[in-house]
């Protein structure tokens, strides 16, 4: 009995392996699509209404939630703080603090923008917060094609390398 116990628990451990490596999967197509939300909100505030950058900042925060949320909530506090540090630091800053689960070209993207963003007219910086949402959107449909080819795959090679344990084991 405690060895069909032993064999369950193996099995159940590596196919939970394999359900979190697609969970982090899913986890990357959401944040990309919530960080192209927040930059099509940043870019309506700072294009259109003009608003100061903390305050568009402040808006595509509010208008997200998760760990996108936050970090540009983050970014719009410190950009709004009198410390002198150039809004490009602090972007990548808040970036590499951020809890997102980002790719490397995905952060290089985002990377990009922190020196456009509060240097140059609404015009250069709506323009740069269109391009990287749309270059977001396009990470996230191959990220969503990526999730949908391995995230079963995960699953299942989770199941059977548990399954696979538990007979040499047992």
């Amino acid at each position: 009995m405690i060895r069909l116990m032993g064999a369950v628990l193996i099995i159940a451990g590596c196919g939970g392996l394999g359900l979190c490596a697609a969970a982090r999967l899913e986890g990357r197509v959401r944040d990309l699509g919530e960080l192209a939300a927040g930059l099509d909100t940043l870019r309506r505030e700072l294009g259109w209404r003009l608003s100061p950058l903390p305050d568009g900042l402040y808006a595509a925060g509010r208008a997200l939630r998760g760990p996108a949320a936050d970090f540009f909530t983050r970014c719009a506090q410190r950009a709004g703080a009198s410390d002198g540090q150039p809004f490009q630091e602090v972007w990548r800053a808040e970036l590499d603090a951020a809890p997102l689960r980002l790719k490397p070209e995905d952060r290089a993207l985002l990377e990009r923008l922190g020196p456009v963003l509060g240097r140059y007219d609404g015009g250069s910086q709506r323009q740069a917060l269109e391009e990287g949402a749309a270059g977001l959107r396009a990470l996230q449909g191959a990220a969503a094609d990526e999730r949908s080819r391995l995230g079963r795959v995960y699953g299942v090679l989770g199941i059977t390398a548990g399954l696979f344990a538990a007979i040499v084991l047992f």
